[in-house]
Order: structure tokens, then sequence, then C-alpha cells
């Protein structure tokens, strides 16, 4: 059964639970409560403050630095049941390496450039020029 309290996130639910202890400990010297209660509440609530801050600060996914990937494997595909090939980058560079049981080959990659055109029709007709002229 799904309560009200279950799509609350945890933060929330211990605030809720701060704001309770709280206002119980302020409601404590209307009921003819001692002193020695209402410090002992206060006590309590410092340490759900302390736990919660903890508790917050443990679970925050927030990274100092950040350390970069020196080598990944960019794709790879079996050639056989024993040989490979991986398309790999190391510090920016890719290298091609075929390897297999007893041997491994490593090629640097020539990255294909990419001449952008002006437009699509100037692309078309220079394509056509070469074709009448051939």
């Amino acid at each position: 059964m799904k309560t009200l309290f279950d799509f609350v996130s945890p933060r929330n639910k211990l605030l809720l639970a701060l704001g309770l202890v709280l206002g119980l400990a302020a409601l404590a010297p209307l009921g003819g409560v001692s002193a020695a209660v209402l410090a002992r509440g206060l006590l309590g609530a410092v340490a759900l403050v302390g736990l919660g801050w903890w508790l917050m600060r443990r679970g925050r996914a927030d990274v100092r630095f950040s350390l970069t990937e020196r080598m990944r494997v960019v794709s790879r595909t079996g050639l056989s049941q024993r040989c490979g090939l991986a398309l790999v980058e190391v510090e920016g560079s890719r290298y091609l390496v075929a390897f297999g049981d007893s041997f491994a080959e490593i090629r640097r990659a020539h990255t294909p450039v990419r001449v952008k055109t002006r437009s699509r029709r100037r692309a078309v007709a220079r394509s056509h020029e070469k074709e009448t002229l051939s």
C-alpha cells in the first residue's frame, strides 16, 4: 500500500521530521515540561540536523575534480573466433588494433576530412561537371 510519504524525497522527509521535533520542543514549556526534557529535545534536534547534513554530503555526487580518460575503446568487432579489430582512442589519437591469441598489431587510424560546402546546389553542380568532363 502506498502512502502519501512514498513520493517525498528523503531530504524533505528529514526536514519534516526536524520541524516536528522543533515544534514539539517549542510546545513543551506549555505543558509544564521541565528544562531538562526541553534540553533533551533540543539536543535530539541538533543531532538530527547533524545526521541529515552528513547524509546529504555523503550522498552528493559532487566531484571536486574529474579525471579524463586517457584511453578508451571506441568500437570493437570480431573478425573470427580468435581474431578481432578494435578502434582505440588514446589522448585524442585513434589507433586500429588487430588482435588474436598470439599477436596484436597497432596502426594509426587516419580520420576522414569533411569539407563543408556552401550550398547543396553547388556541390551537386560540381559533381555533374566532373561527370561531363570525364
